[in-house]
């Protein structure tokens, strides 16, 4: 790629900088907005099934917790210090997330959902002069109208703006918001970052770049000034890298719904199962939530495949993983149709008194839904009127709360007090304060 073409970027950046929101320690501060007494309290999230830590507060780093630490080893620890423990809430911290990002899209023009906790945002440097102000303005809107405390960074490139919300976020002496765009003291910034903190530098690139003695950010910016060796020892993402360091923008912004080519879903059960019915139960579940997300991209599936899982250490010699696939003639995002099929597999790879622990759901084969090739010969087609059903379902569900409505398959169906034996343990787990009309909070009366 020719380094005077890249170069050529940095006109169409003209008049536009980009923003990079991130909000800070998000799922601890998502519990935080709805029940304050966890202000300044150490806080760890768990994954699924409680198994170990994914997310942590502050608080919870600064006594030494560490990422993917198993709850059950650590639970003394935990008692010791006065840790708060909440198992995930993936309804209330979606829900959260979706709010943030409505927000950045009434204040900026145009953002790119990066992850669930954040986003790029292209601000016109025409209509706001001072980038100062205005990544102050963004990040006490957020938290004004949803309590979540955000980090702002500020610059003329993607990836000096992931930089900008780095330095943001770990100096208290910027308040949050950082603006590199014509920033006297950049390279100084930039010389106290490490390679492996830079975007799209990854652990193989760290180790050759240490071997030509460049260690940091601004080592790596400096390597525009040799572009025969840039040439020759960078790929185009490390080059693109090194152009966005200097201030050309190489990277376009995406509407961030580019379609998934494979969409999985898995989880552990709440136990060890044996018997069939509640494991074609729990991949159910695990079959409508594939298609949910199969349906908000617009898409359909020409393959599903289930795979059970059993424990391998009962017989370290077996096999402990069970998979089959079912070749769906006319691809489909008919979540029943997809059932009937799962339901099949299930019992052809169930075997008695074997314990199963986890089932995956897998659907490839994945093609939008106006580019399908009709078969003359197969009547069961993904027909207008189941079209309009699942969207009318999707509906439901998004406005009224996940299972609003739901498939009798999956046992969600069941009366209180015959809980899914498969359903995963959230002994620690806060209400879904926004997603579910029996758990908002109510004013408390004596």
């Amino acid at each position: 790629m020719d380094i005077h073409k890249l170069e050529n970027f940095e006109k169409r950046g003209e008049g536009i900088a980009y923003a990079m929101i991130d909000c800070n320690n998000f799922y601890a501060s998502c519990e935080r907005v709805f029940d304050p007494s966890l202000n300044e309290k150490p806080i760890v999230i768990l994954s699924n099934n409680d198994g170990c830590v994914i997310a942590r507060s502050q608080e919870a780093k600064e006594i030494g917790i560490p990422m993917t630490a198993p709850e059950f080893k650590y639970r003394k620890f935990f008692n010791e210090q006065g840790v708060i423990v909440r198992s995930s809430n993936y309804p209330l911290y979606g829900d959260m997330s979706h709010r943030v990002m409505e927000i950045l899209r009434q204040l900026t023009h145009n953002i790119e959902v990066y992850s669930i906790d954040e986003a790029f945002a292209e601000i016109s440097k025409n209509i706001f002069s001072n980038l100062d102000e205005y990544g102050l303005h963004i990040k006490k809107t957020i938290h004004q109208w949803t309590g979540l405390p955000v980090s702002v960074g500020i610059a003329p490139s993607k990836t000096l703006a992931k930089v900008a919300n780095q330095v943001a976020k770990n100096h208290d002496q910027y308040r949050g918001v950082l603006n590199l765009c014509n920033h006297p003291a950049i390279d100084q910034i930039l010389d106290k970052i490490p390679l492996q903190d830079i975007w799209g530098i990854g652990r193989g690139l760290t180790v050759r770049l240490n071997r030509h003695h460049i260690n940091n950010a601004l080592g790596l910016k400096r390597t525009i000034n040799n572009k025969r060796w840039v040439r020759k020892h960078l790929n185009v993402t490390g080059l693109r890298t090194v152009l966005e360091l200097n201030g050309f923008p190489c990277m376009k912004m995406s509407d961030g719904l580019n379609s998934k080519k494979g969409i999985l879903t898995s989880r552990m059960f709440g136990k060890p199962l044996y018997e069939l019915e509640p494991i074609q139960e729990a991949v159910a579940t695990y079959i409508t939530r594939a298609a949910e997300k199969l349906r908000a991209q617009h898409s359909v599936a020409s393959n599903l495949h289930v795979t059970l899982i059993g424990d391998k250490y009962d017989n370290l010699r077996s096999k402990y993983k069970y998979s089959s696939s079912f070749p769906l003639q006319v691809p489909t995002a008919n979540t029943p149709k997809m059932i009937k099929a799962g339901k099949m597999l299930v019992k052809s790879l169930h075997m008695e008194q074997t314990k199963y622990k986890k089932a995956a759901v897998m659907l490839t084969g994945i093609v939008p839904n106006d580019e399908v090739q009709i078969d003359l010969f197969d009547p069961k087609l993904y027909t207008q009127r189941q079209y309009r059903l699942m969207e009318c379902l999707d509906h439901i569900n998004s406005h009224h709360g996940r299972n609003t409505a739901a498939f009798a398959a999956t046992g969600l169906h069941k009366k209180e007090g015959h809980h899914n034996t498969w359903a995963m343990n959230q002994n620690f787990l806060s209400q879904r304060y926004t997603t579910c009309w029996d758990e908002l909070m109510t004013a408390k009366t004596k």
